[in-house]
């Protein structure tokens, strides 16, 4: 009679170095057009040393693209905004910005590669708006370590991105990285998650683990749960003020190698 049972495989570990996020503060601001503009004012092609960096071969991932514009309201205005990849919308909006105020459109493009051209228009329903910062990164989500059963521990994580041109300020709210099951049903929503967590501190280790077939084992919220969408804010001293994602720094864990004995 053969009998199958379960033994864990050598420890593995995974190391996620994030790239910094490449900035332009404009010597002179420019003025946004009244009508938008044939041509974005903002874009950036996604190249492969922009990508993350992972120490061990993932099974599979998702890249998200943020591209951040910003600028300033002289008078009251709408400012208006268009996000396209590789030339087609995928999604357009407006923000309502008081006089003498900066505003910040960070757009988050889900499921990008290497090659993509990820564009942001601007405009204003006023002639004396205009914009002076840009900022782009590439984030991770959707991470399949290995497509079997994991005893995983999330060592330390990573809140990206850090902002350094301009006057930046992060938005005071708290960031997760969603941890995900098999036997979770995903709806999905912020609040939907096997487990979420701001930090690793203290570590946090997962004894049975199997990925989601969708979501993987550890997904992100901004440019996943908020796909081909915008955060937006408006401050009078802040530009950039952005908005970040939590994400693995390190993992370690061990896959689970059934056995015939």
């Amino acid at each position: 009679m053969v009998r199958i049972t379960s033994l864990l495989s050598n420890r593995k570990v995974f190391n996620f170095t994030y790239q910094t996020p490449q900035e332009t503060l404009l010597g002179t601001p420019e003025t946004l057009p009244t009508t938008e503009p044939a041509t974005p004012q903002i874009g950036y092609t996604v190249a492969s040393g922009d990508l993350p960096t992972v120490s061990a071969s993932l099974y599979s991932r998702k890249w998200i693209g943020m591209v951040i514009g910003a600028g300033k309201a002289v008078t009251a205005a709408t400012v208006s905004w268009r996000m396209k990849k590789n030339g087609v919308s995928v999604n357009t909006g407006t923000l309502a910005v008081t006089a003498n105020t900066f505003y910040t459109i960070q757009a988050w493009f889900y499921d990008v590669a290497v090659g993509d051209l990820l564009e942001l228009a601007l405009w204003s329903n006023v002639s004396d708006s205009n914009w002076d910062y840009k900022a782009y990164q590439i984030h991770i989500t959707r991470i399949f370590f290995y497509n079997k059963v994991l005893r995983m521990t999330l060592e330390t994580t990573s809140t990206i991105p850090t902002l350094t041109l301009g006057t930046p300020t992060s938005v005071p709210s708290t960031w997760y990285v969603f941890v995900i099951h098999k036997d979770y049903e995903l709806t999905p929503s912020a609040t939907d998650r096997f487990y979420r967590t701001a930090s690793a501190s203290p570590q946090k280790t997962f004894r049975i683990l199997y990925p989601h077939e969708t979501f993987g084992t550890a997904y992100t919220r901004y440019g996943d749960l908020t796909q081909n969408d915008v955060t937006t804010a408006t401050h009078a001293t802040s530009r950039p003020r952005y908005s970040r994602n939590v994400e693995p720094a390190q993992v370690t864990l061990r896959y689970v190698v059934p056995k015939e004995i």
